[in-house]
């Protein structure tokens, strides 16, 4: 028998331009990153989307050791799992947070469930094709993780082309910050800056020498 699909509620207020003006956010400082993303919101979502081979998993991970400066981060794999091609990424660009933890392959309920016990603030799916992970589960997390004061979601995503994740337009569209990995650059684009950023990360012939993002 099918378990029912729990219901997300949203808070439904109605507040002033001047109550809007002096409302104060807290925000996240990420070092270099920030040049990239701008100063983001303590609460996020990032999306890393790009063809096979094009960088996503080596610059999610970069991002975990950047992030594990604020707070513990599950990292749950599923695409590689916990194979040696994802060991090898950790040995050879030195990632060495011991408050990064490998979840592998853990269904949705569990995920949740790690998320509660470990009091995780970020949370990093590799890939949501994998794992199948849906638009109305990225509701449903966001909602069991409002009590946070901080709560970073990392989604890492199939697509060839820009603006166009592979079955994942509508996780797109909810990201705060929009990384498209492709032929050895990264564009970026983020509610956060003026405009969008490109750089050039590596030669694609050369990709087994990836350099760090910065």
């Amino acid at each position: 028998m099918d378990k029912p699909v729990r219901k997300t509620h949203r808070e439904h207020r109605i507040i002033s331009i001047k109550t809007l003006k002096e409302k104060k956010y807290e925000t996240i400082d990420l070092g270099e990153y920030n040049k990239l993303f701008g100063i983001i919101q303590s609460k996020f979502i990032i999306t890393l989307y790009g063809p096979s081979g094009s960088g996503k998993s080596v610059y999610a991970l970069q991002l975990c050791e950047e992030l594990t400066k604020h707070g513990k981060l599950l990292y749950n794999s599923h695409e590689e799992r916990d194979k040696k091609t994802i060991q090898d990424r950790v040995i050879n660009f030195n990632i060495n947070s011991p408050k990064i933890a490998l979840g592998v392959s853990l269904p949705f309920a569990v995920m949740l469930d790690k998320i509660k016990k470990n009091h995780y603030s970020y949370l990093v799916i590799d890939s949501i094709q994998y794992m199948e992970f849906t638009y109305d589960q990225l509701k449903e997390l966001v909602e069991f993780t409002k009590h946070k004061r901080k709560f970073g979601i990392i989604m890492v995503s199939f697509g060839n082309t820009m603006d166009n994740p592979t079955r994942a337009i509508d996780h797109l569209h909810a990201s705060d910050v929009k990384c498209f990995f492709k032929n050895g650059s990264v564009t970026i684009t983020s509610r956060y800056t003026d405009q969008p950023i490109r750089k050039q990360l590596f030669t694609p012939k050369h990709s087994t020498h990836q350099p760090t993002l910065f």
